[in-house]
């Protein structure tokens, strides 16, 4: 008999002893324990057959038919077998629960005891232990809605949407297959003398620059096949806090070594104020947020109003690429939130507001409306950049009226600025609920704002070439806060009211109204609601008749930059860098620049031991200017003396280095009263005015003397 017959036998005795132990299993009262039983043994386990099959090669077909029946008749029997135990291990696992219960009681039963028992102490008094070491903060279900409604949707951030909804797939196609075509077309020996546009852009065949997936899955703008390929240069975003009680996230954009480096380059070549080392700078860092945003600026002075808005999407393509997955998800929810403290986060404000003035240009109006949703939801309570006085009417215009009806009852309204901004925003929404053809609370919020507001819809009215009527005629802004906002409202929406449809409900609520009274029907606008942020506003605007009625000490700050439009008081510097861009130019320097609009301040750094007199003090600054022109006096003695008294004097003269015909000429320049005596008019001999038609133009003919600083004269 061979090995592999012997080896089934063996098997087959295995397989009946086990069914003799299953039968057995089966008889067992339920007391005794669960009898582990082997494995079943597989079809596949004897693989060794194989190798004995090959050896008995010489065998006949009976033999590999009575292999085949052995197998057959032992499949049956480890199928019955498997069933069998499946029932009992059920019963017995269900039997043994109730006995292993008892045996854990007697070990554990301290233990669940222990366990009942907190759990009763935690239903009678949870809820005060809790309080005490866990202040629950209350969710505010206003401040959640108002967040659902300026949530973002990132397919409406990106133009080319509404384009292709506007003017068809076809011909936003064609636009840029022609840009395309231009770019292929493009001599490879360009000309040293190019435009500013082909020098920014990426020389780089089509199809070789930016990933595709990098171009179309960017959360804020869609790339351009034509920009240039690069890196985000070192710019980052983290996380800084997550723990607020409403959901909110705080970020912030990051800059490493690297792009610190170059920022101070960029804050340097800015000093100099020459514009070509910014672009040749921006073509070898073709994605530096500032350069960006500088550049764009000097193409929109330039009249080259397309590629401004290209170096803009540029920009914020950039902090597309840096922004973080959780922000892209707090984004679309308005809960994502950033310190406008910070000034690497106020390029986002400011590369976002000069998008939607390109935007604007355009005609898209549903892109300029997602923009400014997001640009508001970012700082909500303070409002940085004045939204609301620009979104009331972006929603009209993309006529989205029902959102602006919603929103409206729900914004709470707590900068100082915001005053102002309900007052545009109260008259936008009774336009939109006439577009909603709801004339109830049309007329209700028209009556009511031309109450509270007649100025307004009188300056209104003029504009729309209407006859004012009584109820509202003559009625004038009476602080500069109320003429500013009646001219930026106006500013903003004399068009969409210039429809005859408007004009008529304009006449019918304005004859129904009584006449205002304008101390008791409602309240005086503050000058103080003009706040930094309404300034800042008010100057990126750049319209000179909105910019008179601010305040100039707001507006004309020494540390205002167009890289930094009016910084706030308040500044969390990340590197030296951006405190020196910031304070540097705000601080004193040493010079009569930074003092132009102080020049007692100016003088007495020119002149040793001056006492500033108090400000707001006419007296005492009358009494330090002829205290001053009494040292001038006495230097221009001290100037007839001979050249060996000079010598003798030696350095006591403390105003040997400081002419005073300097000081006079700055005297005059800087107060531009023409009170202060022209010093050295009476006799033309022992002056020191070589310059004296600077002082008036009248007086030419005095004669010349030599001037104590002989390098002014001649550079030589």
């Amino acid at each position: 008999m061979s090995s592999r017959q012997l080896r089934k036998i063996q098997q087959q005795r295995e397989l009946e002893r086990q069914a003799k132990l299953q039968a057995e299993e089966e008889e067992e009262s339920d007391d005794e324990p669960v009898v582990t039983t082997k494995p079943k043994p597989s079809l596949f386990a004897n693989l060794a057959d194989l190798e004995d099959e090959a050896e008995d090669e010489g065998e006949e077909k009976p033999e590999e038919e009575i292999v085949q029946d052995d197998v057959s008749d032992h499949e049956p029997a480890p199928t019955s077998t498997s069933k069998k135990p499946k029932k009992s291990k059920k019963k017995k696992k269900a039997k043994n629960k109730g006995k292993e219960k008892p045996a854990e009681d007697e070990v554990h039963g301290t233990g669940a005891d222990d366990i009942d028992a907190a759990l009763r102490e935690l239903d009678i008094k949870p809820t005060s232990r809790s309080v005490a070491a866990d202040p629950v903060v209350p969710v505010d279900l206003e401040y959640q809605r108002v967040c659902a409604l300026l949530g973002v949707n990132a397919q409406h951030l990106k133009v080319a949407n509404e384009m292709r909804s506007l003017f068809g797939k076809s011909a936003v196609e064609i636009h840029e297959d022609r840009a395309e075509r231009r770019a292929r077309q493009r001599p490879r020996q360009q000309p040293r003398q190019v435009d500013l546009e082909t020098a920014l852009k990426g020389q780089h065949a089509p199809g070789k620059g930016l990933p595709e997936l990098t171009l179309r899955r960017n959360p804020l703008i869609q790339g351009k096949d034509d920009w240039p390929k690069g890196t985000t240069g070192g710019l980052t975003m983290e996380m800084v806090d997550d723990k607020a009680p409403d959901g909110t996230i705080e970020f912030r954009f990051v800059h490493d070594k690297t792009y610190q480096a170059l920022q101070s380059a960029f804050h340097g070549y800015v000093e100099i104020g020459d514009p070509q080392n910014l672009i040749e700078l921006l073509t070898r860092n073709p994605y530096h947020i500032s350069l960006l945003i500088q550049v764009s600026k000097i193409a929109k002075d330039q009249g080259d109003h397309a590629l401004s808005a290209d170096l803009l999407e540029r920009a914020l393509f950039t902090f597309g690429r840096a922004a973080i997955t959780a922000f892209n998800n707090k984004m679309s929810q308005g809960k994502a939130r950033l310190d406008f403290a910070r000034p690497e986060n106020r390029e986002f404000w400011l590369a976002g507001y000069q998008y939607i003035k390109s935007l604007l240009m355009k005609g898209t109006y549903r892109t300029a409306l997602e923009w400014a949703k997001l640009l508001l939801s970012l700082d909500l309570e303070a409002d940085p950049y004045s939204m609301l006085l620009m979104i009331h009417h972006l929603a009209i215009r993309a006529r989205d009226f029902q959102w602006l009806l919603d929103f409206y009852p729900k914004i709470k309204l707590e900068s100082p600025g915001s005053q102002l901004s309900s007052v545009a925003m109260m008259v936008s929404v009774a336009y939109a609920a006439m577009s909603l053809r709801d004339a109830t609370l049309c007329r209700m919020l028209l009556s009511e704002a031309m109450k509270n507001f007649p100025w307004l819809f009188v300056r209104l009215f003029k504009e729309l070439n209407l006859d004012a009527p009584k109820s509202i005629w003559g009625q004038q802004p009476r602080t500069d806060a109320e003429a500013l906002i009646t001219e930026v409202y106006v500013l903003q929406t004399k068009d969409l009211w210039s429809t005859p449809e408007a004009t008529a409900l304009l006449m019918e609520i304005a004859h129904t109204i009584p006449k205002a009274d304008p101390d008791s029907a409602f309240s005086k606008l503050s000058n103080d609601t003009m706040s930094l942020d309404v300034v800042r506003f008010i100057y990126l605007e750049n319209t000179p008749a909105l910019m008179s009625l601010v305040p100039s000490q707001l507006l004309h700050r020494s540390n205002n930059s167009d890289a930094d439009p009016l910084p706030p008081d308040r500044n969390i510097f990340s590197y030296p860098a951006q405190r020196t861009a910031i304070e540097g130019r705000d601080g004193p320097r040493g010079g009569l620049g930074d003092d132009f609009f102080d020049p007692l301040a100016a003088l007495a750094r020119l002149i040793p031991g001056f006492r500033r007199p108090a400000a707001g003090n006419r007296e005492e600054q009358e009494g330090a200017i002829n205290r001053l022109l009494g040292e001038i006096s006495g230097s221009e003695a001290h100037d007839g003396l001979s050249d060996d008294d000079e010598d003798s004097e030696g350095e006591e003269d403390r105003d040997a280095d400081i002419p005073p015909g300097m000081m006079s000429r700055l005297l005059n320049m800087l107060l531009r009263s023409g009170n202060a005596p022209q010093l050295g008019r009476d006799n033309n001999e022992g002056t020191d005015d070589s310059m004296p038609d600077l002082i008036d133009a009248e007086d030419g003919e005095g004669g010349e003397t030599d001037d104590e600083m002989p390098e002014l004269v001649n550079a030589e």
